[in-house]
């Protein structure tokens, strides 16, 4: 599958990461690469941030607010940084303290271009 190397790719490319959910919309993981983490246990991670984007989507929608773009989460060691996919999919880069944030973004939001190209092309 084509978005199996775009993971592997955004994993290996920012320091510090720890692992890449590809979630779909109802926050199921479809795949993810890990370099530290159980597959479990981040599935788990995905579930709950899944649940975080629908409502925060719904919110904004309820509100005639724009849709989630992108959704950064800091906890004490972790970042979690989500973009959103056509139909309602994400794309979530984990890492522990990002050394450079814009470094993060910019390569998730290229991952984000090259899934959607290569999974949600007409």
């Amino acid at each position: 599958m084509p978005f199996q190397y775009i993971l592997a790719n955004l994993l290996a490319c920012n320091d510090n990461a720890v692992g890449v959910l590809f979630l779909d919309d109802s926050g199921e993981t479809v795949d993810l690469a890990t370099s530290e983490f159980e597959p479990y246990d981040l599935k788990i991670v995905g579930a709950y941030l899944g649940i975080h984007l629908r409502g925060l989507e719904k919110m904004l929608s309820e509100n005639q607010m724009e849709t989630v773009s992108m959704l950064h989460i800091e906890y004490e060691s972790l970042h979690l940084t989500a973009v959103t996919l056509p139909d309602g999919y994400s794309l979530v880069l984990i890492q522990r303290s990002p050394v450079v944030v814009a470094q993060a973004r910019r390569s998730l939001e290229e991952a984000q271009r090259q899934m959607a190209a290569s999974l949600f092309a007409d």
